[in-house]
């Protein structure tokens, strides 16, 4: 077993079984999950405000990680998709992704969980923020909840990238040099496997549809919020959440300059937390997404905003635009395509029908002039507030 264990194996010869849950499985999983819930959220519900901060946070760890358990078996919210976000020929999802199921039998729930845990733990959250602000724990374990329905499908993308790290540290190491071909012990093969398997389930349900339009919208709000607790938990959820949807970060656009160009005193805390936004993470940075037409609203208005008075907020307006100085490459005004890649994808894929060439030429002529367009705005209001008064 261990000989097998270590030895190199072709890898259409590697046979690889793998457990799919059979029905007395799939009907145990979500009778256990109706069984402990069901009524730890019926107790937050009724009994959120009497409740302690323990018995609180214990109820919604509890629901916290039944979740995560059974919402791999959970299918998506039924909801309408958003379109236009990028104008497209082509659609943001694709009936030929790998939206798979792994079970023998369909799991049948007496609701879709998604839609419950977002009603319900949304309206705990708006209760607890309102009323026990101090229960800073509750409020982070209820914000991973209520992102969860909306992103998670059985694999965290970091732990996704932790197996890649440690498979590509283990492949250098058996690289036998001397042989001077690929041959990998047979366990780094499967996990290989496996590992392709997690990226199939990250790749799933990238299109927004409405009902993630209104987490969004609501992890924004608390991402703003007075509390700065709240803000910086509602932050990185957010985050998440729009790195998971293509082009979702549309969403939050237009909110974010309307409070940046909000006329008198606005508030602090709200700015505070734009500009957090603005700021983002590691895997998330918006102020140099590839959109000219967001740049061209956004950067105007982040220059002009005279809101970032305070030392605190003039210092996050430092950190964002020594950012955009490191991250920001010029992108293309002319978006076109070769022949050479033309080809390359109708012999990878098929050839398009005549009404979605002309399509395609249409929406590419239309792009490219409105990406001229907000080009050339851009440049005129950046050099008028340079040679104004208003910076």
């Amino acid at each position: 077993m261990v000989k097998a264990w270590g030895q190199h194996v072709e890898f259409d010869k590697l046979q690889v079984q793998f457990h799919i849950p059979n029905g007395e499985e799939v009907d145990f999983a979500c009778e256990f999950v109706e069984t402990f819930i069901y009524p730890e959220l019926q107790l937050l519900n009724e009994k959120c405000s009497k409740m302690s901060n323990e018995e609180r946070l214990r109820s919604l760890t509890l629901v916290h990680y039944m979740s995560i358990g059974c919402l791999r078996m959970v299918p998506r919210i039924d909801s309408k998709e958003i379109e236009n976000l990028v104008p497209s020929v082509a659609p943001y999802a694709s009936k030929y992704q790998a939206q798979y199921s792994i079970y023998a039998k369909e799991p049948k729930f007496k609701e879709n969980l998604r839609m419950c845990l977002l009603v319900d733990i949304g309206n705990l959250i708006d209760i607890l923020v309102e009323n026990h602000s101090d229960d800073a724990s509750s409020i982070k374990t209820a914000l991973k909840i209520y992102s969860l329905s909306s992103i998670y499908y059985g694999v965290f993308k970091h732990d996704a990238d932790k197996l890649h790290k440690h498979f590509e540290a283990a492949k250098n190491s058996f690289i036998n040099k001397l042989y001077g071909e690929r041959q990998y012990p047979r366990f780094l093969m499967v996990e290989r496997i496996a590992l392709q398997c997690e990226r199939f389930s990250l790749t799933n349900f990238q299109s927004l549809t409405e009902i993630d339009k209104q987490v969004i919208l609501k992890l924004f709000e608390l991402s703003i919020n007075r509390y700065s607790e709240v803000r910086r938990d509602a932050q990185g959820y957010l985050f998440s959440v729009l790195n998971r949807y293509l082009f979702s970060y549309q969403v939050i656009v237009d909110r974010i300059i309307e409070l940046l160009n909000s006329p008198g005193e606005a508030d602090h805390d709200q700015i505070k937390g734009c500009l957090y936004i603005l700021l983002g993470n590691h895997s998330f940075f918006l102020p140099t997404k590839h959109s000219w037409s967001m740049i061209e609203k956004l950067w105007p208005a982040m220059a002009r905003t005279t809101h970032a008075k305070k030392p605190t907020t003039q210092r996050l307006m430092d950190h964002i635009n020594e950012t955009i100085g490191k991250q920001y490459d010029t992108q293309a005004l002319i978006e076109d395509t070769n022949d050479i890649s033309r080809k390359a994808a109708v012999d990878l894929w098929k050839p398009l029908e005549a009404n979605e060439l002309e399509s395609k030429n249409i929406l590419r002529l239309q792009r490219n002039e409105e990406n001229v367009k907000s080009y050339i705005n851009l440049m005129e209001t950046l050099n008028s507030l340079l040679r104004g008064d208003s910076l």
